[in-house]
């Protein structure tokens, strides 16, 4: 571990205070700067670990902060949360093959009729990750905001996340680290629909990640980008993922958010068909009809699933 600038970021994150930074920084070697950088942080109790693991984020040395991870003994009940939302996605592109040739986070935090939080993931864009209320609901955001005489408001570039729907993204980030780490040895695309009609893809060409609202016209049969979404390039995406547990102490709402598919009308398949969560693009019920060979009585069944559905 390289321990200064690890204590620079706790100590903007107000985990250690300032003279504890330089008694941090006072020591002679680096191997007893961490030694007196972790005996502090084993004094600050559960704060000082969570905000360990965000500073060694922060400080570019993920491999660290990924073994603390490990070392977790038992998830808790928000992880277990994320394990159960992970086993709802799937990657949504058939498996092909392809031809394939630090600053710290500004976070300011609001009243409760403002914005939870407004988390900086890139000085030079204004790309925010901001959790605000909207009709008695909070409102997740990845958004580009600009300048007007003096303050910065939202643009309509960008993505909005229900927090169930943020439990779906968050749960993918691991997994979407390690592609982006080893992109160039990447064969095969990666896309997941994470809720209404936004998804959230990888390609081995760029290391990014593209996350973007999708809708289908009339004429086509697979849903197409639009031009609503943001392309995160590895810098942002590590802003983001030390930004996630920032995101967590302000929306404590996210420990009750609840997956539509643990729903009671979600317990058969019309429930899923209908929910504009799950299916935001509606079900092409008649082109199974026709190409089923059934009976008379199945489609009569099937019938009234139409009937319901319209």
């Amino acid at each position: 571990m390289k321990a200064t600038p690890v204590a620079k970021y706790l100590f903007a994150d107000k985990v250690i205070t300032d003279e504890m930074q330089q008694e941090i920084q006072f020591e002679k070697t680096g191997y007893s700067r961490n030694r007196k950088l972790l005996r502090i942080i084993l004094g600050r109790g559960p704060r000082g670990f969570h905000g360990l693991k965000r500073a060694l984020l922060k400080a570019q040395q993920n491999d660290l902060s990924k073994l603390l991870n490990k070392e977790d003994s038992e998830p808790s009940e928000y992880e277990k949360k994320l394990i159960m939302a992970r086993s709802f996605l799937h990657n949504t592109v058939e498996k092909k093959q392809i031809d394939v040739e630090s600053n710290k986070s500004f976070v300011q935090r609001q009243q409760s009729h403002e914005p939870r939080c407004r988390i900086n993931l890139d000085n030079f864009t204004n790309l925010f990750l901001t959790a605000s209320p909207y009709k008695e609901e909070i409102m997740i955001h990845i958004r580009h905001f600009t300048d007007s005489h003096g303050r910065i408001f939202p643009t309509k570039k960008g993505v909005t996340f229900p927090l169930p729907r943020w439990l779906k993204f968050e749960c993918l980030l691991d997994e979407i680290e390690d592609y982006l780490e080893n992109h160039r040895n990447q064969q095969q695309q990666m896309k997941w629909h994470i809720g209404g009609g936004v998804y959230v893809s990888l390609t081995p060409e760029f290391p990014t990640l593209d996350i973007r609202h999708f809708w289908k016209p009339d004429d086509s049969k697979e849903p197409i980008p639009t031009k609503k979404g943001v392309t995160l390039t590895r810098s942002k995406f590590d802003r983001l993922r030390s930004a996630v547990f920032e995101l967590r102490e302000v929306v404590p709402e996210l420990n009750d958010a609840q997956l539509c598919m643990l729903d009671e009308s979600h317990q058969n398949q019309l429930g899923v068909l209908i929910c504009p969560e799950c299916t935001p693009f509606g079900y092409e019920a008649q082109e199974e009809i026709e190409s089923m060979d059934c009976d008379e009585s199945d489609q009569q069944s099937q019938l009234t699933v139409n009937m319901d559905w319209n």
